[in-house]
């Protein structure tokens, strides 16, 4: 039995990826959001569980919800990420930086992320292939940077990938067998991209059920050899950092 977490996954491209994952036997799904019951009282296919990635708190108590039931993570999916809020958009020049919005964005854009990996160790270990994943973006790319903006964003997503390949270089002589990967989900018709959908081109928006097929694929294909790059598109592409 494949023991998935899946952070995030109440909504969006985290509730897609979910929704495929369910179709195997051989799955057995921990989903978590902010608004789920904060303890486990039984083991079933589909189980839900509060987690606030920018708590250690809440971090804390799902690595000890799940010891009650497992011993091992065969892959951990955190699709936790925010662009804008009720409160406010991303930026588009230097004077619409603020510092609460830098420090949520960083919350949970990078270091929940890391975090969350950092106290759920144990499980990936003791699995036989397991795969850490998170959901970074293209605009995290220093190099692939030609419009500006989005300060908040970039500057979080740009410290997910650093966080990430930091633990690549650790893990790979500390737990070789754990694969690591950050993956650009493509621009996904989501709560995160309403507000920029009329300026896009709807030809190249994905449904999130698209979007989660892809990336299942991209897991698979990393679990298996097929996949030597740390940061990719949804379609296997490599991203330059």
């Amino acid at each position: 039995m494949n023991n998935i977490l899946i952070i995030g996954g109440n909504k969006g491209i985290g509730l897609a990826i979910c929704q495929k994952l369910l179709v195997s036997n051989n799955n057995r799904i921990f989903c978590t959001s902010r608004n789920y019951p904060d303890e486990l009282n039984t083991l079933d296919k589909l189980n839900n569980i509060q987690c606030d990635i920018t708590s250690i708190g809440s971090i804390k108590n799902l690595k000890q919800q799940l010891s009650k039931y497992v011993t091992h993570i065969d892959r951990v999916i955190n699709c936790a990420g925010v662009l804008h809020t009720n409160t406010y958009m991303p930026e588009k020049s230097l004077s619409q930086v603020n510092q609460e919005h830098l420090v949520d964005n960083y919350f949970v854009n990078a270091m929940g992320h890391i975090l969350l990996l950092q106290h759920i160790e144990k499980f990936l270990v003791a699995a036989k292939n397991p795969i850490a994943c998170s959901l970074s973006a293209r605009i995290a790319s220093i190099s692939d940077n030609y419009l500006g903006g989005w300060y908040a964003y970039r500057m979080s997503k740009a410290a997910l990938n650093m966080g990430y390949k930091t633990l690549e270089i650790e893990w790979k002589r500390k737990h070789p067998h754990i694969k690591i990967l950050l993956i650009h989900p493509g621009t996904t018709d989501t709560d995160l991209s309403k507000p920029f959908q009329k300026r896009m081109n709807l030809k190249t928006l994905q449904s999130s059920s698209q979007t989660a097929t892809m990336i299942n694929s991209q897991i698979n294909k990393k679990l298996n050899g097929e996949l030597g790059s740390l940061f990719v598109d949804f379609n296997g592409d490599n991203i330059e950092w």
